[in-house]
């Protein structure tokens, strides 16, 4: 019988969250480093932290290993009573971070790898993986238990804000998953920052694991966005949030701990993790449907709303503050507006789920030249299929949705103003 999901926001593990500033105790734990072969060609670099307790093996983003902030983050777990090995994934396989480089990895030698890294005797084996390196996690979880049916030792997957989408997001079109989230079965913890467009979308994720068979628990951090606790630039606020990410980690694995699932290996598949590319220009938007609505506030209390707009080529950018790709565009935003008259063109920008106070305050340091309009419940998010920030819709005069882009645009290169100019004859 497949177990029930437990969705749950657990605010505070009042007994188990310590902060790093609450566990220096003056015993500082020095790393060492070891190759581990998972076959007869390949070795996986691996930094270990501690040597006593369950152990948890890290797997990092597709972004890598940021030696200060991961090191920083798995002494403290270790301290916790863990011993922690950090696998580096990038320099194992001599590839650059990137939003696509997992794509690459061979799913069977992280299988070993898990299978290599399970500990003797009663302790368990616990993993810890962030972003894409959660769906690289679960593909050889599960290979690995295909292969060998498991075992007693494995404990869980703890998960910071995972990224299961099964391609490059297109705009308007329903969020699509790896397949691995209709198959896996495993205890699962995802700690998710709020500030994040995978917010939006966890209640579908749980759905999903929770239909496969998983058990799943979550949390949700708020003030912060995703990758927060290795961010090399994070503001003070931030820092003292990932403080507490230790323990979290810790209560995470203690709940994991008293989960038992026994799979039903006939819904187990074997899959690689392939991701598509983003060309960075405009694209031709595929779908044929009538335009969401959109009738919002901007900052000043100004009713906007798409038929207002008709007769002119409207530039519609869905965006957050908190985005760093969003924050980069809004300069060439502002200089594409002031390229074309407002009786031809328009860019609107909808900031979504955060509060007007928030918006303003950020537009002190980063003005914006076009109308900013609210959304601060994240209502559009399912209405207009807004699966990644920054989300772009360029709508003709006509009113009808012509070119499409995920991601951030210098949107006064030449080529991005031709294909607009396009639309205005």
């Amino acid at each position: 019988m497949r177990l029930r999901t437990i969705f749950l926001f657990i605010l505070s593990i009042a007994s188990i969250q310590i902060s790093f500033a609450d566990n220096e105790t003056g015993r500082h734990i020095e790393p060492d480093y070891f190759d581990l072969p998972v076959n007869s060609d390949t070795s996986i670099s691996i930094t270990r932290f501690g040597h006593d307790g369950d152990r948890v093996l890290w797997i990092p983003s597709e972004y890598g290993v940021n030696k200060k902030r991961h090191y920083e983050l798995l002494h403290s777990l270790a301290k916790l009573g863990h011993e922690v090995w950090l696998a580096d994934i990038h320099e194992s396989y001599f590839i650059p971070p990137g939003r696509s480089s997992y794509a690459g990895i061979p799913v069977d030698e992280i299988a070993a790898l898990i299978e290599k890294s399970l500990p003797q005797g009663k302790r368990k084996l616990f993993i810890v993986s962030t972003g894409r390196g959660s769906a690289i996690s679960l593909l050889a979880l599960n290979n690995w238990q295909r292969k060998t049916g498991g075992s007693a030792n494995f404990g869980g997957i703890v998960m910071l804000h995972p990224n299961f989408q099964a391609d490059t997001p297109i705009p308007g079109t329903a969020m699509k998953y790896l397949p691995i989230v209709d198959s896996a079965q495993f205890p699962i913890f995802i700690i998710q920052p709020k500030k994040s467009n995978k917010y939006w979308y966890l209640g579908d994720l749980i759905a999903r694991l929770n239909d496969s068979g998983s058990q799943v628990y979550t949390q949700i951090i708020e003030q912060v966005s995703d990758g927060y606790h290795i961010k090399p630039d994070a503001t003070e606020n931030e820092k003292k949030i990932a403080r507490k990410l230790p323990g979290q980690i810790a209560g995470a694995i203690h709940m994991l701990s008293q989960v038992k699932i026994t799979p039903d290996r006939k819904t187990s598949q074997a899959e690689t993790l392939k991701i598509l590319t983003i060309p960075e220009t405009l694209q031709p938007y595929q779908k044929e449907a009538l335009v969401p609505e959109l009738e919002q506030q901007d900052l000043a209390g100004k009713m906007h709303a798409l038929q207002d707009y008709r007769g002119k080529v409207i530039v519609l950018n869905f965006w957050a503050t908190w985005c760093t790709p969003c924050v980069e565009e809004i300069p060439s935003l502002g200089r594409l507006q002031k390229s074309f008259p407002e009786k031809d063109l328009i860019v609107l920008s909808v900031d979504i789920g955060e509060s007007k106070k928030e918006i303003e305050n950020f537009l002190e340091q980063v003005p914006a030249d076009f109308p900013v309009l609210l959304d601060p419940d994240g209502s559009l998010i399912k209405r207009w299929k807004i699966i990644a920030f920054p989300t772009t819709f360029v709508i003709d005069k006509k009113g009808a949705i012509k070119l499409a882009y995920y991601g951030a645009l210098k949107w006064d290169a030449p080529n991005i103003v031709e294909q607009l100019r396009g639309l205005l004859e």
